[in-house]
């Protein structure tokens, strides 16, 4: 990947222009060996920046990633690694799944992925939701203290609101440099109540999960469904494009606040899909096709 393809995070931090996550590591089956063969060739696509969370598969999939990188022998320095915590699910001890955002709980689970990933550090801390009883000065604590360990070197947050976002930053010493969203052709609710257009205001780029809806863009048998599957093929035909997940995906790079879309699949050729897709640009007029196609009227 040229460099013109990689997203500027913060001053000292770039991303690939899409990343490549581990929600869906416990549906993939493959095995570490596996992995550790696919990392080398996921690098080779340009894509070096990977999507953990402490929860996903219940924290195996930060544990086979930790496993699998280390068997490449590929260079810590070569790669960034994204993390959240704040999420407890249940369990044994646990009767129903809350949030956690105090300083000793973040601490605790940085520490845990640390050791999970095999790495000294985290380029970027994520909070993965928003916390009802959040004390922003316990989680602007903690953030100190892991910068100041060396431990994270940037923090942000994940599905926060503009208010959630602006009321822990008033309180954070370390700057938060993005916000992880929902964001695809068949889901505008981070349009609608205007966090994209919070990110563009604190000059952020946010990092999209699930940008092909979870695979409804190709099953869904909605009404708002087919009309964006059909306009989404009749846009394929006219930029060229081999499949309608170029399109999704083009819509998705189209936006100027500068999305950077995670990829979930571990089929090679189904992670190459998004980058492939930045060679296809869209006009204004099918953007905003897709657009009304989605929302069933036409732009007011």
């Amino acid at each position: 990947m040229a460099p013109n393809m990689r997203m500027q995070m913060a001053p000292d931090l770039s991303f690939s222009r899409v990343a490549h996550g581990y929600w869906r590591w416990d549906e993939w089956g493959i095995s570490v060996d596996d992995l550790a063969q696919l990392l080398p060739q996921i690098l080779d696509l340009g894509i070096t920046t990977f999507d953990h969370a402490d929860g996903y598969a219940l924290g195996a999939a930060e544990t086979a990633f930790g496993e699998a990188f280390a068997k490449t022998g590929i260079s810590r320095e070569s790669i960034e690694i994204i993390t959240k915590c704040t999420l407890v699910y249940p369990n044994e001890h646990v009767k129903v799944k809350y949030y956690d955002t105090s300083r000793e709980h973040i601490i605790a689970r940085v520490n845990r992925s640390l050791q999970k990933l095999q790495t000294d550090y985290i380029d970027l801390l994520l909070l993965h939701r928003p916390d009802p009883l959040m004390d922003p000065e316990s989680t602007a604590a903690a953030f100190d203290e892991l910068y100041e360990s060396g431990k994270v070197r940037h923090f942000g947050v994940s599905n926060y609101k503009p208010i959630d976002f602006d009321m822990l930053q008033s309180f954070s010493n370390q700057k938060l440099i993005t916000n992880q969203i929902e964001v695809s052709v068949l889901q505008h609710e981070n349009f609608d109540d205007r966090t994209v257009q919070h990110a563009v205001m604190k000059r952020i780029h946010p990092i999209v999960w699930s940008p092909l809806a979870g695979g409804r863009i190709f099953t869904g048998q909605g009404e708002e469904e087919v009309r964006v599957r059909e306009a989404l093929e009749a846009i394929r035909a006219e930029i060229g494009a081999p499949a309608i997940d170029d399109v999704a995906l083009a819509w998705i790079f189209t936006h100027p606040v500068g999305f950077v879309p995670i990829t979930g699949a571990a089929e090679l050729e189904l992670i190459r899909r998004p980058i492939e897709a930045l060679d296809y640009t869209l006009t204004k007029e099918q953007y905003f096709t897709i657009w009304s196609a989605k929302t069933g009227r036409r732009v007011p």
